[in-house]
Order: structure tokens, then sequence, then C-alpha cells
């Protein structure tokens, strides 16, 4: 098994600085605030960042997530490939990597690409890829399926 290298415990103890006062901008409600000082922290993970044991993976699907909040769907669809590459997952199949990008869109507005993203969790997973509150995009899937004749 590979172990992923270290982050310096300098570095480390920033980036931790940063993601708490991206924290407390969340908090406060400022999202923009947040996202830009995380963003700082993710500058500080050395490249290639999917080497490190550290944050690449969270911070991504938090990118994702943030920034569908913002409505900002080319960053979206950017943090999206990122967070695949972060996770190992090149071909796009692992079920956290694909309900992200799928809620995000959804969220977003851009009922064909999530239609098209919940449609492979379904191929991969089954509606076992849907759990709790999840279940709400396979009603959508089930009934855009449905509506498309498919």
């Amino acid at each position: 098994m590979n172990r992923k290298k270290q982050i310096e415990p300098t570095i480390r103890k920033r980036i931790d600085e940063l993601l708490e006062a991206s924290g407390k901008k969340f908090s406060s409600g400022d999202l923009r605030g947040s996202l830009d000082v995380a963003l700082q922290a993710w500058d500080l993970i050395p490249e290639p960042k999917s080497d490190w044991d550290y944050c690449p993976q969270s911070l991504s699907v938090g990118f994702v997530q943030d920034f569908a909040d913002l409505g900002d769907k080319e960053s979206v669809s950017k943090w999206s490939q990122i967070m695949a590459e972060m996770y190992g997952d090149p071909n796009h199949e692992d079920q956290l990597v694909l309900m992200t990008e799928g809620e995000a869109m959804y969220k977003l507005g851009d009922k064909d690409r999530a239609y098209y993203i919940f449609g492979r969790i379904h191929e991969i997973y089954g509606q076992r890829g849907f759990s709790g509150d999840q279940s709400v995009y396979f009603e959508f899937y089930r009934k855009e399926k449905a509506a498309r004749g498919e």
C-alpha cells in the first residue's frame, strides 16, 4: 500500500491557520471571502497535490460545493475535474465524486448535466448510490428518464 507524503509541519500549520480563518468567514456569512482564503490554503499544498496526505480531497469537494452556491458553473466544472484527480478517479466512477458534481449541477440548474451524472451513478451503483438526502436526485433521475422516454 502506497502511503501519501506528509506536508512539512510549517506549511501544514499555515494551511490550518488559513482554513480556520476561512471557516470564520464562512460562519459569518462571507462565502466568497471564505472561498478566497481556502484557495490560499490550496495554493500552499505542493504539486502534484494528489500526492499529499493532507486535505486536497476534502478541499476540492468543498470548492465544488462553494462555487455552486455562488452560481459559478465554470468554476464548478473546473473543480469537479480537479476533485476527480484528487480522488484518483480519472474515469469519474467514484460515487462521492459523481454525486458532488451532480448535486452542484442540479443546484446550478444544469439539469442535462445533472441527469447524465445521476445516470452514471445509477449505472454503476444502482439505487443504492442515492442514499438519505440524495434520494431526491434519484427521483429527479427516474422522472427525467421517463420524460425522455429512455
